[in-house]
């Protein structure tokens, strides 16, 4: 027994005694060292170690495996950490906790499944090694929500990380996993008895928790105890993902039509061929609009025209389209996962309220990309009163005959409604005038935006521009008809704001989305003179409306004021959510605080 004490006496000392005496200086040191979980993991993990130990000396094998060994596992835990863990760099200090952590969950994969521990270790160090990358170039790690987009996402979105330097990313990172495989399987061929890798699992694993406790309770971070915490977030953000995908789709199905309520409209009786254009942009912000006192240009048609209304404080339910459009034609208040159960929809879309009084609805989305989770399915379902949907086959100009057609085979004095909802500002910025574009230099791909800051939020700005245009189309169009269009946009973008780019909203970026100017998004509505003279109550809506335009509005108020817009009754019809009304409610959800 002496003898193999003084074998593993430097061993122990020098890696993991030593940083447990440096880190906690004195007992007293320990302050709220553990919570109730930790003490049953660790008094659990002790007593595997006990009976390990127990069964180990019963049957006359080693204890633990060679101290060469361990000192090679040491270097192996390390490198793993320097590869890929986050919290390695953010908080070195705390580095020991995580290597130790490491070379417990490598012994104790090895010692319980042998080789097929690779099936499961491998892919996970790939996936954190694309997250290393992710973060570092993105600013915000893959969550639940960043998965729940990436089932959703389109060709095109994948496309845009599809690029030289993210291809090298990828091909070192199968690289990397490969040569830290070989590894992994030449250090674990060496110990042949599976008791001696338990027992070392369940040491480390017992030593990084107690390593941790030494860390004051204000830094503590179960972020620490890479990979254990990491492989268990995984798992649960891949299933809360398909869980939050399937989750919305369900809470649309279930919501029943508001048409199948009694409803009324005082405005219109038929025969005026009035249009309202609702049209749902994508990832526009307010404060890149020159309509609101942006230095540049990006809304020339928009700025001249003398009767827009815009809402230079508009804040979008959500940081994705989905839920973002659920808010939009639904009554919800609030995004579709909030646990208030007042803030959520009670009654499905508001274009079936017009149908119902006598318009005729027509749908025009963007390119479909086939996505069976969320998207196509949810706006679909919001849009089932559609005459016709229609869906651009390229960029979202190309739709703008679709609309034209429409309009054309109208017959005369028909009230229409057309819901737009089509690619805009997006990420990776596509959707400009390559030829003509009017701010350069500019690039649409995310390969890596903070060294390309300059040219991609020119790309930015170029798409704004582009749906400016877009608008423009489409009033031309409509020019000699009674029309109100009104657009908000989804969702907001990052473009380098705090070192956070495109979606990295969704992810764990350190900002909540609500807490930055990415939630302020573009609103205004457009008037043809004919509409208003249509009816006296029109003019008298829109006179509130442009008093209300500096007040705090959200997607919330769209439900609502569609209705009080055009006078129809309805049991869902929130009087204190009309824009259209004398005092109606500002928003009062989460928001930027003044200055952000």
């Amino acid at each position: 027994m002496m003898n193999w004490l003084k074998g593993y006496r430097a061993y122990f000392c020098l890696v993991l005694l030593l940083p447990l005496l440096l880190a906690t200086g004195s007992l007293f040191q320990w302050e709220a060292a553990f919570n109730m979980p930790t003490w049953w993991v660790l008094t659990v993990l002790l007593l595997l170690l006990v009976c390990g130990l127990w069964v180990s000396r019963r049957w006359q094998k080693p204890v633990l495996p060679p101290v060469g060994w361990l000192w090679l596992l040491t270097v192996l835990g390390a490198l793993y950490d320097c590869c890929c863990n986050i919290g390695a760099f953010s908080a070195p200090g705390q580095l020991p906790v995580s290597i130790f952590m490491s070379m417990g969950v490598l012994c104790l994969l090895w010692g319980l499944l042998r080789y097929a521990a690779l099936v499961l270790w491998l892919p996970f160090l790939f996936f954190q090694i694309v997250q290393f990358a992710s973060y570092n170039q993105y600013g915000t790690r893959i969550n639940s929500l960043v998965l729940a987009e990436t089932f959703e996402a389109s060709g095109e979105e994948i496309a845009a990380y599809i690029s030289g330097t993210n291809l090298l990313y990828f091909g070192g990172a199968v690289i990397g996993v490969l040569l830290l495989g070989l590894t992994q399987v030449w250090l674990m061929r060496r110990v042949k008895s599976v008791m001696p890798l338990i027992n070392a699992g369940l040491l480390f694993c017992a030593f990084s928790l107690l390593l941790g406790a030494t860390v004051p309770s204000h830094h503590r971070s179960d972020d620490y105890y890479w990979p254990s915490v990491a492989a268990a977030d995984l798992v649960m953000a891949a299933h809360e993902a398909l869980c939050h995908n399937q989750a919305t789709v369900k809470q649309v199905e279930s919501l029943s039509s508001p048409a199948n309520q009694p409803s009324t409209i005082s405005t219109l009786k038929g025969g005026e061929g009035a249009v309202l254009v609702l049209h749902i942009g994508e990832s526009v912000r307010s404060d890149r609009m020159s309509l609101n006192g942006y230095e540049r240009d990006t809304t020339p048609w928009l700025r001249q025209q003398k009767s827009i209304i815009s809402f230079t404080d508009c804040i979008s339910a959500a940081h994705d389209t989905c839920q973002a459009q659920i808010a939009i034609l639904t009554d919800a208040r609030r995004n579709v996962h909030e646990t208030d159960p007042a803030m959520l929809p009670k009654t499905g879309s508001v274009l079936d309220l017009f149908k119902a009084n006598g318009f005729k609805v027509y749908s025009f989305f963007g390119r479909r990309v086939g996505q069976q989770l969320k998207y196509d399915r949810v706006v679909r379902l919001l849009t089932q009163c559609s005459e016709e949907r229609f869906n651009a086959p390229g960029s979202p100009w190309t739709g703008v005959p679709q609309v034209q057609d429409v309009l054309r085979r109208a017959a005369a004095g028909e009230n229409l409604v057309l819901f737009i909802n089509n690619e805009g500002s997006h990420t990776p910025f596509h959707h400009y005038d390559h030829e003509n574009p009017p701010f350069t230099p500019s690039v649409h791909s995310f390969e890596n935006p903070a060294a390309q800051a300059v040219e991609v939020n020119n790309a930015y700005d170029n798409t704004v521009h582009y749906t400016d245009e877009y608008v423009r189309r489409v009033c031309k169009a409509l020019q000699g008809r009674p029309f109100i269009y009104v657009y908000v946009s989804d969702h907001g973008e990052y473009l380098g704001h705090d070192g956070i780019w495109g979606r990295a909203a969704l992810g764990e970026s350190r900002f909540a989305y609500h807490d930055t100017d990415g939630c302020r998004v573009g609103m205004f509505v457009l008037t043809s003179p004919e509409f208003e003279a249509l009816h006296p109550h029109f003019a008298d809506s829109l006179a509130q409306l442009r008093a209300h335009a500096a007040m705090t509005v959200a997607h919330e108020h769209i439900f609502h004021t569609l209705l009080g817009l055009f006078g129809i009754s309805s049991p869902f019809y929130n009087h204190a959510l009309d824009l259209c009304t004398p005092s109606p409610e500002p928003y009062s959800g989460p928001k930027p605080s003044p200055g952000d």
